[in-house]
């Protein structure tokens, strides 16, 4: 089917209520979700296209952006994970800041018409002030890791507008409340710690609160008016921490007073016995529980979207009533069922864990009862092969020795062990009517080559300028 219009973050309560708004409209929908996600309220919607990928991997997002007409399409980035706890979150980063950028990416390179991004009001740096708010973006200026991830990804976006000319509009909103948010989203976290566990909390501090309806309106409404590159702030009614809670006692029809935390839980000079108090006694520390109105505690945001945005329509009071049943029956239920499930399943695996214990010592216990004589006891084993071939060799070997000990009698015990070294050459047998010999004895040998005679002495001849005496007669003596 032709799309026009695509959604990430489908699972999420601001996507759903965007994805709601545009099917109520008429208009056919494209939602990138994940493989695990839950996807049984899409099914059976000829208007409904559902790609399953992750933002923070590109590659599992070919499908989505695979379009007929790309330049015309829209999409509405809502996917986000917003913690406002003060460690860091590595999750938060990859979805904020890795899985903004990467639609960014996909956006230029496949040339969507516009994209809507959902950024945060917490992620404008807080000096710029004035009528005309310059949208500038400085994760070093803001606090809070959640302000420093969407303050990170909107800065990219804004790069992309001014040197790449994407056609991007951005939606700043205050803190969402509202319908649909699962179980531990910040504001229902905040709502069980006060009715369910009885904690008390803090005296200072407030939000800026905008309902998730109106957040999802304001996004399709820019999707059309909004100028490229522009950022909206879409904010509701600012609430102190009293004020807050005494909304929840008046809904909730509990007649007495909020009662505040003491000014010393909040004292840094006190943190570690403040920490071992609420750690000895495993109650629940305020601080934690009540972080929401601690971070940016005086941060007020005025609307800029006045004739560009429709108008508010849904009252805080509304809002948080919506809010609170769904913390209370929504989400408390999915938790309480996963608790159960959880304790089951270790109970199941405890008893089993215990079932193995007492078999095995029932089994040690006799085998420690049956004594065994010396002349029972077992010979030291011999080491074995470690080779397969020679382990299956010396089995059949021992095999074969177990079967011919029935049949033959025992060897004596002072025969001569076999020679375990054999020679691989085999031993020479006689031709047929061969003779042998004694051996001869030992001779010099002689050489078959004849011998010359010996050379018999050469006399030199005679010097003819020698002189020699003569001698005469058979004396010998001298003649002169």
């Amino acid at each position: 089917m032709s799309v026009k219009y695509l959604v990430s973050g489908g699972e999420g309560a601001l996507g759903k209520t965007v994805i709601s708004m545009l099917l109520e409209r008429g208009e056919k929908v494209r939602i990138l979700m994940s493989e695990l996600s839950d996807t049984r309220i899409y099914r059976n919607n000829p208007n409904i296209e559902i790609c399953y990928g992750i933002s923070t991997d590109k590659d599992s997002m070919r499908e989505f952006f695979e379009l007929e007409d790309p330049r015309s399409a829209i999409l509405f980035h809502t996917d986000e994970y917003v913690s406002l706890s003060d460690s860091t979150n590595l999750t938060m980063r990859r979805v904020n800041v890795m899985g903004a950028e990467n639609i960014v990416d996909m956006c230029l390179k496949r040339k969507i018409g516009r994209l809507v991004y959902l950024s945060s009001a917490y992620a404008l740096n807080p000096e710029v002030k004035g009528e005309d708010i310059t949208i500038h973006f400085d994760r070093n200026k803001v606090e809070g890791e959640y302000a420093k991830s969407k303050a990170e990804a909107a800065a990219y976006v804004m790069e992309k507008v001014a040197l790449n000319r994407l056609n991007a509009v951005m939606v700043l909103p205050t803190f969402i409340i509202g319908p649909g948010y699962s179980q531990d989203y910040e504001i229902n976290k905040v709502l069980n710690s006060y009715l369910e566990n009885g904690t008390t909390p803090l005296k200072g501090g407030g939000r800026a609160f905008v309902d998730v309806r109106d957040v999802a309106s304001a996004m399709i409404a820019l999707a059309e008016k909004g100028d490229p590159g522009a950022g909206y702030i879409v904010s509701g009614d600012y609430k102190t921490s009293g004020e807050f809670f005494q909304d929840v006692n008046d809904i909730k029809g509990i007649e007495a007073p909020v009662k505040t935390a003491s000014n010393l839980i909040m004292s840094k000079s006190l943190a570690k016995l403040i920490d071992f108090y609420y750690k000895v006694t495993h109650k629940e520390d305020p601080r934690t529980a009540y972080t929401l109105f601690r971070e940016n505690p005086d941060a007020r945001f005025e609307n800029n979207s006045t004739g560009i945005l429709p108008e508010s329509s849904i009252s805080f009071k509304d809002s948080l009533k919506d809010t609170i049943h769904g913390a209370q029956h929504g989400g408390v239920q999915a938790a309480s069922a996963a608790v159960q499930n959880t304790t089951e399943k270790k109970a199941s695996t405890i008893s089993a864990m215990e079932a193995r214990l007492k078999q095995q010592s029932s089994v040690t216990k006799q085998a420690s009862s049956v004594s065994v004589t010396p002349a029972q006891a077992p010979s030291p084993a011999k080491p074995a092969f470690t080779r397969p071939a020679a382990a299956a060799a010396q089995a059949a070997a021992g095999s074969k020795a177990a079967e011919g000990a029935e049949a033959k009698p025992a060897e004596s015990a002072e025969a001569k062990p076999e020679n375990p070294f054999k020679s691989i050459i085999p031993p020479k047998t006689p031709l047929q009517g061969e003779v042998k010999q004694s051996p001869l004895p030992s001779e010099p040998v002689k050489s078959i080559i004849p011998q010359m005679p010996p050379a018999k002495p050469v006399t030199p001849p005679d010097n003819p300028f020698e002189f020699k005496p003569q001698t005469s007669g058979e004396d010998g003596e001298k003649s002169e």
